[in-house]
């Protein structure tokens, strides 16, 4: 009797490390599993970016991130710009000792560091490695990013975790702000990193750094909002998508300072509109700013005041003779 057993796909197969899904799996996205994949299934070949990415649809510059991604996770090991699997526990152990022996304190004390130098215009996102070795010994980092992708409602990429750290370590943002930020972002329908990213720097900056300042700074910007909900709706502005801070700023005072109505709002629109041929916010804070000080609130009191301009001045009449004057002078000149 003669076996035969048809393996089918099986005749080609490749091993992948079981440390892939123990450890990997979590924060890896589709792009660092397509690119893993790949590569494991040609590791005795030397591989071009651009060959990974035909056959991946990986785009190129992001496929140096994965395989950086991969380094950190002691899958893949890193010769200068070489790749290649790691083959055995004694190439992981010392690896370990030379790139990864780190203590909690001796990362601690970096992050200290990192804090010290932190400019909030040029915040520096760390690397994948650094984010990585983290993230296994920060406690309060992986609460962060377990409640960041529950609120976001969908997994974290390691660009975004790194974001995350930047914001707690290098911004100094307490963990509790950072989700009162994440959630603030999901209820304006901007639940992205990006706004997250951008808005937790502005926090940064100003110093804010409690959950009582955070709050207060939401209510502020949710009334900003609204005063420039009521402006747009008075020049008739449409799919604006987000104001500058100079227009923010110029709402909140003509809207939530001054007290201006919808109508005086138009009106202010329309003269800056025929005066210059366009809107223009600071042409219109001029026209408010005049009527504020000459306690113009409504159109009855700018129709008053306009009326009032327009009456002519009657002229005072003299008390004394002009020609009886000059004729004294000449008088006085001949004596």
């Amino acid at each position: 009797m003669s076996i035969k057993i048809n393996l089918g796909a099986w005749r080609s197969v490749f091993a992948v490390p079981s440390k892939i899904v123990d450890e990997g799996l979590k924060f890896a996205d589709g792009v660092k599993l397509k690119v893993l994949l790949y590569v494991l299934r040609n590791a005795d070949e030397s591989l071009e970016l651009e060959v990974i990415s035909k056959a991946t649809g990986v785009n190129v510059t992001d496929i140096p991130e994965a395989l950086d991604y991969w380094v950190s996770m002691d899958v893949l090991q890193k010769d200068n710009s070489d790749y290649s699997p790691v083959n055995s526990k004694e190439e992981i152990k010392e690896k370990n000792n030379s790139d990864r022996e780190k203590t909690v304190e001796s990362i601690s004390k970096e992050v200290e560091e990192k804090k010290q130098h932190f400019v909030v215009s040029k915040p520096q996102k760390p690397d994948y490695v650094y984010t990585s070795q983290r993230l296994a010994v920060d406690s309060d980092l992986k609460i962060l990013v377990s409640e960041a992708q529950t609120m976001l409602g969908k997994p974290l990429s390691n660009s975004d975790v790194s974001t995350l750290l930047m914001l707690k370590d290098t911004c100094g943002l307490r963990v509790d702000v950072i989700l009162m930020l994440i959630q603030y972002c999901v209820g304006i329908d901007k639940g992205n990193m990006r706004t997250v990213e951008k808005i937790g720097i502005q926090w940064a900056d100003v110093g804010i750094n409690s959950v009582e300042a955070a709050d207060n700074r939401i209510a502020q910007a949710a009334h900003s909002n609204k005063c420039f909900s009521i402006v747009s709706s008075a020049f008739g502005l449409k799919n604006v998508g987000s104001p500058t801070k100079k227009q923010l700023e110029y709402s909140t005072k003509w809207v939530g300072e001054w007290k201006f109505s919808q109508n005086m709002l138009r009106e202010a629109y329309e003269r800056c509109v025929d005066s210059k041929g366009e809107l223009k916010f600071n042409y219109i804070d001029g026209i408010l700013k005049k009527w504020e000080a000459a306690g113009i609130k409504n159109l009855d009191d700018l129709k008053a005041s306009e009326t009032k301009q327009k009456q002519p001045v009657t002229k005072k009449k003299s008390s004394y003779d002009i020609y009886e004057l000059e004729k004294i002078d000449t008088l006085d000149f001949i004596d």
